[in-house]
């Protein structure tokens, strides 16, 4: 049996993913990016290795993807997160038309053909407003875990709205709030519409086609509230995979493993 590794090297987050060659997930690992991106992908590589007791022998291709996919230097290839989204999203179900990808440091908006071609893609990347790190800059300033924004939200009693998409400037807003008596609840609510409006209009900039199923990808993507207020505002539930974090990771495996087996990537 042999295997190939994806590895979505995140701003954040670095995330591996090992597949056979059906394709099938047989693990998956989740580490901080730390300070030298090559080091920690050779030592969380090492690390999943022995935990899954895989000769490295049998690792039949590597391959990198996200923000920092050229510092991996054992990667037999690399790819753009575009590329691997789109994949993994097609993977998962041919009536994926829109890949939604919130990330650490960007946010990312991918339309898709019925042959899962990409058509468009649309990128947020002039700062951190509407990504995972504007989440957790404003949760601190609550004084909540990043892991406990969506359930709050989905507690909310009143309608409140931040007017800034400036992470600082947000920051500023929620302290104010705080200070005068605003519940965090109703206060995370309007956080996450926020996002959801920037993400709505990256959505209308894409060429975004209204008949397909619109997947929910990246780490963000297990906050209920997100989903809930993404929904709200495209109008229908959007699809939420298991393990949303990895598809990216995931993309890039499938991407090398069709590679090698000579079929249309």
């Amino acid at each position: 049996m042999t295997y190939i590794l994806g590895i979505d090297a995140g701003s954040s987050y670095i995330k591996f993913v090992l597949i056979d060659e059906t394709g099938g997930i047989i693990g998956k690992s989740i580490v901080p990016r730390g300070a030298e991106i090559d080091a920690s992908c050779r030592k969380n590589y090492e690390i999943l290795s022995e935990t899954l007791e895989i000769d490295q022998k049998q690792i039949d291709g590597i391959i990198a993807t996200g923000y920092g996919r050229k510092q991996v230097s054992f990667a037999d290839e690399v790819i753009t997160e575009i590329t691997a989204l789109a994949i993994a999203g097609y993977s998962i179900t041919p009536n994926i038309r829109m890949i939604i990808d919130i990330g650490g440091q960007d946010s990312k908006v991918v339309s898709l053909n019925e042959s899962g071609k990409v058509i468009d893609f649309v990128m947020n990347q002039k700062c951190s407003a509407g990504t995972g790190k504007f989440l957790e800059v404003t949760s601190a300033s609550l004084g909540v875990k990043v892991e406990d924004l969506g359930p709050l939200s989905l507690n909310a009693d009143k309608d409140l709205s931040l007017s800034s998409t400036c992470t600082v400037f947000a920051e500023s807003e929620i302290i104010s709030f705080v200070a005068a008596g605003q519940k965090k609840e109703n206060i995370i609510k309007a956080l996450h519409n926020t996002i959801s409006s920037q993400i709505l209009g990256l959505y209308y900039q894409a060429n975004a086609d209204d008949q397909g199923e619109i997947l929910f990808a990246g780490g963000v993507a297990l906050n209920d509230g997100m989903v809930t207020q993404l929904s709200s505002k495209l109008n229908q539930r959007v699809r939420v995979p298991e393990n949303p974090q990895f598809i990216c990771a995931l993309g890039a495996a499938l991407f090398l493993k069709n590679k090698q087996m000579k079929k249309p990537v």
